[in-house]
């Protein structure tokens, strides 16, 4: 299938990624903070559970593993502590730099969903075995049917949940991604009802990103311009994140702007903001270039084209 959509980058500039693409289902759900281990110096369920997820978010998956695996035997089956111990322990085993185990990530998320099927972290759950079925390992094809049946049920079921829009979010980069005009007008549609019916809706920024695709897709410049310029003002910056910032947005947008939608003013105030907003990135000599071009162009345009 081709691709023009990276969905890694996709979600770290409309979902506030962290780690690339699966960080929204590890840092949005719901997390224990560390507790104090309970009197006499017993460690509790919920104290290995905030120490796992440390572990966890330092990329310590050994450490991780093991702390999950410990809240998960002392915790009571069914308990939002035991849930909390099987999702991160799903987490840390599909996640882990070396030696990654979907299989029994997998597990861990279906016996969430098994003990508590409408619960928050089974939201979480589900999506996150939708996402194994879609993260296939490079030279692998998705099954794309199986794959867009599962992000449905998480939609479905979870409709106004964070995991249902970012399910849908993913449900429709699937069909972006065909970049066939069909499939494209298709997602456009249910895109754009989203953007209507959840506007406090934290995954706005990548509905916006994957409108515009498919205004690319369709040959509309002029609409995937305002939809690049919908989906950068919807983005959020991970403060803690040295390299999350929007030089490569202003970039995108500027391009567009100039040779796609011959809209100057919007070309200028892109490029200049590259400059003035981030004057070490690779990029500013490009947009100074570029700024000197639009000028020498209106300046001809002035004198009648001369």
């Amino acid at each position: 299938m081709p691709v023009r959509v990276s969905l890694a980058i996709l979600m770290a500039g409309g979902l506030a990624a962290g780690a690339v693409a699966d960080a929204p289902s590890a840092t949005t759900a719901s997390q224990p903070a560390a507790a104090p281990n309970a009197p006499g110096g017993q460690m509790t369920p919920s104290f290995l559970n905030g120490r796992a997820w440390e572990d966890f978010r330092a990329g310590e998956f050994g450490a991780a593993t093991r702390g999950f695996t410990e809240a998960v035997a002392a915790a009571p089956p069914g308990t939002s502590d035991h849930l909390q111990a099987l999702y991160g322990l799903g987490m840390t085993w599909n996640l882990r730099g070396l030696g990654p185990d979907p299989v029994l990530a997998a597990k861990c998320f279906t016996e969430v969903v098994t003990r508590s099927p409408t619960g928050d972290v089974a939201a979480w759950s589900q999506l996150a075995l939708a996402r194994i079925r879609h993260a296939v390992p490079v030279g692998t094809e998705p099954d794309y049917a199986a794959v867009r049946k599962a992000y449905q049920e998480v939609v479905t079921k979870f409709p106004f949940h964070p995991a249902g829009e970012e399910a849908f979010v993913y449900l429709q980069s699937t069909w972006v991604a065909t970049l066939d005009p069909k499939d494209a007008g298709q997602a456009l549609g249910a895109l754009e009802g989203f953007i209507k019916d959840h506007p406090g809706s934290k995954f706005l920024s990548a509905a916006w990103a994957l409108v515009a695709e498919c205004a690319a897709t369709l040959g509309r410049p002029d609409d995937r311009l305002k939809a690049k310029i919908a989906s950068l003002e919807g983005k959020e910056l991970d403060p803690t994140n040295p390299y999350s910032d929007n030089a490569a947005l202003y970039w995108e947008i500027a391009t567009i702007a100039e040779f796609e939608a011959g809209d100057f003013a919007v070309a200028r105030k892109y490029y200049k903001g590259l400059v003035d907003d981030y004057p070490q990135d690779q990029r500013r000599w490009g947009a100074r270039l570029a700024l000197e071009r639009l000028d020498s162009v209106e300046a001809r345009l002035r004198k009648g084209g001369k």
